[in-house]
């Protein structure tokens, strides 16, 4: 991830070959005054700097996602999604956008666990898998999915690749902010 914003009279991070001044510095501008609602919906227009998950993912069943997307301004925006392969899919996602590298990695850190490089195919498969697998089971992804969703291409299909719950059964381990009663009532009807 590059620490440093575009000098206006380099080449374009774009690749276009122009000047930056003279190619996305007016679209970085715009972007800088919009609302990160806004900016969010427009997220698929920018590539893909890098994408994280926890080490160990597979093994513990949980795995916290990271994409991230450079956007024309050398600034970022980044999707988190805490990710239930066991049974509930999403359990919880978040955005943020227009941050500094310093500010994203600083965020990356504050997980208190190592991470790893991961293909960005493989985190949409592992995000939407998780979704599909959890809705067979009538779980839905945590309401904030509706935002964040935007950084990962929600509308281009995927193709499977990871298998969830045990041995494809679905599995329950209780999390500290789960509504327990909520999803045992759920269980049985799986």
């Amino acid at each position: 991830m590059k620490t440093n914003k575009p000098d206006p009279y380099q080449p374009c991070p774009c690749g276009s070959g122009k000047k930056y001044k003279f190619c996305c510095y007016a679209q970085g501008q715009q972007l800088s005054s919009e609302h990160p609602l806004a900016q969010i919906k427009k997220a698929t227009q920018f590539p893909v700097s890098q994408c994280a998950v926890n080490v160990g993912w597979q093994q513990q069943g949980m795995a916290n996602v990271f994409v991230i997307r450079q956007l024309p301004n050398g600034k970022y925006m980044f999707g988190v999604y805490l990710v239930d392969l066991m049974l509930l899919g999403v359990k919880d996602t978040f955005f943020n956008t227009n941050l500094s590298a310093e500010s994203v990695q600083s965020m990356m850190r504050r997980t208190d666990m190592p991470v790893e490089s991961i293909d960005y195919e493989d985190a949409r498969n592992l995000i939407f898998g998780s979704i599909e697998f959890a809705r067979q089971n009538h779980f839905e992804p945590h309401p904030d999915w509706e935002n964040s969703k935007h950084i990962i291409e929600p509308e281009r299909p995927f193709q499977p690749k990871f298998s969830f719950g045990m041995d494809g059964k679905p599995v329950y381990y209780q999390g500290i902010d789960d509504e327990v009663d909520e999803i045992l009532a759920k269980l049985p009807k799986t």
